[in-house]
């Protein structure tokens, strides 16, 4: 009992003092890819696509920056060549998402290419390995 007290009161003192509680760190779902003082990517299959979100340095979720990506990887064991799949905005304007299908397996290296409207360049590449769980 005596540790409640002494938890509270250390909680009720840091209030006062105007620092906030420390929150326990978002998990984000998918490859975590680290785009430097802006924050995170987090490349995903969701529904049999990609799916690519924005996270800033503090891992708080972003609108996407730019409204479409490509992803580009070479299917393991698959003697098809690479494969590109654009990446366009969510209907919740979210994330950006592929309507194509990503066959199995699903271990590869990727290169995602950021884009901004119009653009023919990207303004930003990244590159990672792509090894969701359960795979």
């Amino acid at each position: 009992m005596t540790s409640r007290w002494c938890a509270l009161l250390v909680l009720s003192v840091g209030l006062l003092a105007g620092a906030e509680p420390e929150r326990p760190e978002a998990r984000i779902e998918g490859v975590l890819i680290p785009r430097g003082g802006k924050g995170f990517l987090a490349l995903r299959l969701a529904g049999g696509g990609f799916e690519l979100r924005f996270f800033s340095p503090e891992r708080r979720p972003l609108v996407p920056e730019v409204p479409r990506a490509v992803v580009r990887f070479t299917p393991v064991g698959r003697k098809t060549g690479p494969e590109s799949h654009l990446l366009e905005l969510s209907a919740d304007g979210k994330a950006l998402q592929s309507a194509r299908t990503v066959r199995p397996p699903h271990g590869f290296r990727v290169t995602v290419l950021l884009f901004a409207a119009g653009a023919e360049q990207p303004l930003e590449t990244h590159t990672a390995d792509f090894r969701p769980d359960g795979d």
